[in-house]
């Protein structure tokens, strides 16, 4: 399921679903382009095309460079931060890069104070600082947070049958399912706990009755910032 998430809002804005064969890069082409908004992904959706084509659109965005990725630095900034290894502005300068993305881009390499890992940050964003990018690129775990909230709560992890269409229902039951409870909390900010099965049909007044089974807790829909995309 390729999903663009924005925690803002705290829900899932487009959402695509396609078979396990189906490769990201592919996929990501009819996720949708929003001008003035920024994209964080992962090393997945690692698409120079699609890199030009948000470009192009007035798209920001934020993702993981892979190690492989050919590159010719036009710039090498000044850095101050201990955490921050490298911020330059380059070009793709593969065959494929330049001509499926002529345009500056910014690589930033960082050393994670948590844990000592080093990430590689690609963006077409030039004027952000290495900082800004890399607290973007960890807002990148809201949509991680939203997928690990729907297979705990509403189980689709179970499948009651195996076609592809009965995945796919079950998939949109528990899509259209969130969708509901955000409402809910939305008109209902103190609400905290609420039972809820994906078969039952059920009316929203008695969600708010003083039965003993509500079990599903809602505390984990909660905003954060900017806009995700992931799987």
């Amino acid at each position: 399921m390729h999903t663009v998430y924005d925690p803002e809002a705290d829900i899932p804005t487009f959402f695509e679903l396609t078979t396990a064969r189906v490769n990201d890069c592919k996929a990501v082409h009819n996720l949708p382009i929003m001008p003035g908004v920024t994209c964080v992904f992962d090393r997945a959706y690692d698409d120079c095309s699609w890199y030009f084509e948000m470009t192009n659109q007035g798209t920001w965005f934020v993702g993981i460079m892979k190690i492989s990725a050919v590159h010719e630095v036009i710039e090498t900034r000044e850095t101050t931060e201990d955490f921050i290894l490298e911020d330059q502005i380059i070009r793709l300068s593969s065959d494929k890069g330049r001509k499926a993305c002529p345009t500056d881009l910014q690589r930033v390499r960082i050393r994670r104070e948590e844990d000592g890992k080093v990430l590689t940050f690609i963006s077409n964003d030039l004027n952000r600082t290495v900082a800004e990018i890399a607290a973007l690129y960890e807002s990148r775990w809201q949509i991680e947070l939203f997928f690990k909230w729907i297979k705990q709560n509403l189980k689709i992890k179970l499948l009651i049958e195996r076609s592809g269409n009965a995945v796919k229902i079950q998939v949109l039951t528990a899509m259209v399912a969130y969708l509901l409870l955000c409402l809910v909390q939305l008109n209902y900010p103190g609400t905290q706990r609420i039972n809820l099965n994906l078969m039952t049909k059920r009316s929203v007044v008695d969600l708010f009755s003083n039965t003993p089974d509500l079990c599903i807790d809602c505390s984990g829909l909660s905003g954060a910032s900017e806009c995700l995309t992931g799987q």
